[in-house]
């Protein structure tokens, strides 16, 4: 790939890879009856942070410099996050709330709902978290996404070197696993140091960013120290493994060095597709299916808890007529899964796109 083409700042085959993310998602929550056998379907959250981190910082260095490069940058994140998210917001704290016989209570939701309005739901979710209701615990993420690039984009400006840049990033992902340490030796709730925090989900973002960072510098660093940068986090595995080991399995693997473990893999997976350098890679993330599915992938996760929790019982007790529970509980599932990609589309194509066209006013 050319310099001209590393500029820019779309590259199909993410998509892809987005869309295997969303699969996941989906398919974790909509049949968490399921998940003794999903279990890391959570990690789709960490594969979003990573091409998310990687490809703000990737438009953002290589727009730095140009007129109104920040104002533009905020004008079209903005265009993409804002409308559908504050349409979902009114729709379930505003309108849902004044219909009886909802299939699932909102009362924790209406109460703390400048939490969400605000995007820091994620630490309400903790403090105080919700009680029998999860209508709209999904959204911790874009919390997390956007509390970070509120503050990226201006640190970025501020540096602009990119050395200076990953060397930042380095300690805060260092520091952030000291920090999550300190946090499961005073005794504070798991969640606290492996969930919602934007200090405990950032190591994603963060690696992201890095990789975005390492091709500006250098772009075949990733390349040249691959295997020492495979076999240096296979050595923090097994010294970690060690220790626990002899400590009882008592410490967190996730909240030390898993978060940072599992998003360098994505990470070198997102450095790949971008060099394509390994053909299965490209040729698996170019299905058109994949990439369809990574492109309405953000209507997709923000629409499809909800409407599970809308359609499940009533689609579920119509089933149950006509079959066993279990089978009826599986049909159910792939009938609102899929109803929740329709979704998706229908939000990408007739809703997300008006706004999306909006961002060539802006770069």
């Amino acid at each position: 790939m050319s310099n001209a083409t590393n500029e820019k700042p779309y590259y199909p085959a993410l998509d892809g890879l987005r869309g295997i993310g969303c699969l996941l998602v989906v398919v974790y929550h909509n049949f968490w009856f399921l998940q003794r056998y999903l279990f890391f379907g959570w990690l789709a959250m960490d594969i979003f942070f990573v091409l998310s981190g990687f490809l703000i910082t990737h438009i953002l260095m290589n727009s730095m410099g140009r007129k109104d490069y920040l104002r533009n940058f905020y004008a079209r994140r903005i265009l993409r996050v804002f409308p559908l998210y504050f349409t979902l917001l009114a729709v379930f704290l505003l309108v849902l709330p004044n219909i009886r016989n909802l299939p699932f209570r909102m009362d924790y939701f209406v109460n703390h709902q400048i939490w969400f309005w605000t995007f820091t739901q994620n630490w309400i979710l903790i403090f105080r978290s919700p009680v029998n209701q999860n209508a709209l615990n999904h959204l911790w993420s874009m919390a997390v996404e956007e509390q970070f690039y509120l503050l990226w984009p201006l640190v970025v400006a501020l540096v602009r070197r990119p050395r200076v840049l990953l060397a930042m990033l380095g300690v805060l992902l260092v520091g952030f696993s000291c920090f999550r340490l300190w946090l499961w030796m005073q005794h504070i709730d798991g969640f606290a140091y492996y969930n919602f925090y934007l200090f405990t989900r950032i190591d994603g973002i963060c690696i992201g960013c890095m990789v975005a960072l390492l091709q500006k510098i250098d772009f075949r660093f990733l390349e040249r120290y691959m295997a020492a940068i495979v076999l240096g986090f296979a050595g923090i595995n097994f010294i970690f493994y060690y220790i626990n080991l002899h400590n009882s399995d008592s410490y967190p693997y996730l909240g030390l060095i898993g978060f940072s473990t599992f998003s360098m893999i994505f990470g070198l997976l997102v450095n790949d597709i971008t060099r394509r350098r390994t053909k299965i890679f490209s040729t698996l993330f170019d299905i058109p299916f994949l990439k369809f599915i990574g492109r309405i992938s953000y209507g997709t996760y923000i629409l499809h808890w909800p409407l599970y929790l809308l359609l499940n019982l009533a689609v579920q007790h119509f089933l149950a007529r006509y079959m066993a529970g279990g089978v009826a509980q599986f049909l159910t599932s792939t009938i609102i899964t899929v109803a929740a990609y329709g979704a998706g589309y229908l939000s990408y194509r007739y809703f997300e796109s008006y706004f999306l066209n909006l961002k060539t006013k802006f770069g």
